[in-house]
């Protein structure tokens, strides 16, 4: 998946269906600046890093584990592909996405959203259980 290429007022989300928490939201904003908003945790179900509400990092940002496992690798190019391994708070992995191959494990729910008028009507939601 890339971070940038969305229409402005855009998101998607990745959510643990099974406590509805959001761990990782993909976002572009009104002028159309990409910023992602995430609660990684690592495999033993330990919280690594919280950021809440959008944030941009335009020279990249990589979250890893104390075991040195990546969680999150948000590119310096906006159209660079993000590589993400998420886990819940029990330590499930949920997906995982090398940059080029994404893998869907059970108890993950994809919502999308639009702009303006159109956000209920174009809301999308996919649940894998």
């Amino acid at each position: 998946m890339r971070l940038g290429g969305r229409r402005p007022e855009t998101s998607v989300s990745f959510i643990d269906s099974q406590s509805e928490e959001v761990l990782l939201t993909l976002s572009s904003d009104s002028k159309g600046q990409h910023g992602v908003s995430f609660c990684l945790y690592d495999s033993s179900g330990t919280l690594v890093r919280n950021c809440e509400g959008l944030q941009y990092f335009p020279d990249g940002l990589i979250v890893e584990a104390a075991s040195g496992e990546l969680l999150l690798e948000v590119p310096a190019d906006p159209l660079g592909f993000l590589r993400y391994h998420l886990f819940n708070r029990q330590g499930h992995l949920l997906t995982r996405s090398d940059g080029a191959r994404t893998e869907i494990f059970g108890f993950l729910r994809m919502q999308q959203s639009a702009p303006g008028p159109y956000r209920r009507a174009s809301k999308q939601s996919s649940r894998v259980d």
